[in-house]
């Protein structure tokens, strides 16, 4: 919860408990917002709850199948592109400005497998 949320919840709170005024009919219309609010927030929470369940579906019906032996074709490839083997085929760009892409190796790998399969199955 962010600082501003928090200071809010906390000034509600605040105000709702330093009345000792018991709730009466002349409440009924500051109560319907109050609800309103909470069910807004609900919906939104919801919401944000489904998009991240969404997202997780999407990235897990993204993963492949590639087989171990492609894999290993892939890493061989991928090892004589980074040795600078202009015969490899690839170009390699790297990530996150380090000048390295050994953090993302076995997706790199699992792409390139990929790649050759679909080109194995063209040919």
């Amino acid at each position: 919860m962010s600082d501003k949320k928090k200071d809010g919840l906390d000034n509600l709170i605040e105000f709702i408990l330093s009345d000792e005024t018991p709730v009466g009919p002349e409440d009924e219309d500051d109560l319907k917002i109050f609800d309103d609010a909470i069910a807004l927030a609900e919906a939104k929470l919801a919401k944000a709850r489904l998009e991240r369940a969404r997202s997780g579906v999407l990235a897990s019906n993204m993963t492949s199948n590639v087989s171990d032996l492609k894999i290993e074709r892939a890493r061989r490839l991928y090892e004589r592109a980074k040795a600078g083997d202009a015969t490899a085929g690839l170009t390699l760009a790297a990530r996150f400005g380090d000048g390295s892409m050994d953090g993302d190796q076995d997706a790199i790998l699992e792409d390139l497998a990929e790649l050759e399969a679909d080109d194995d199955d063209e040919n």
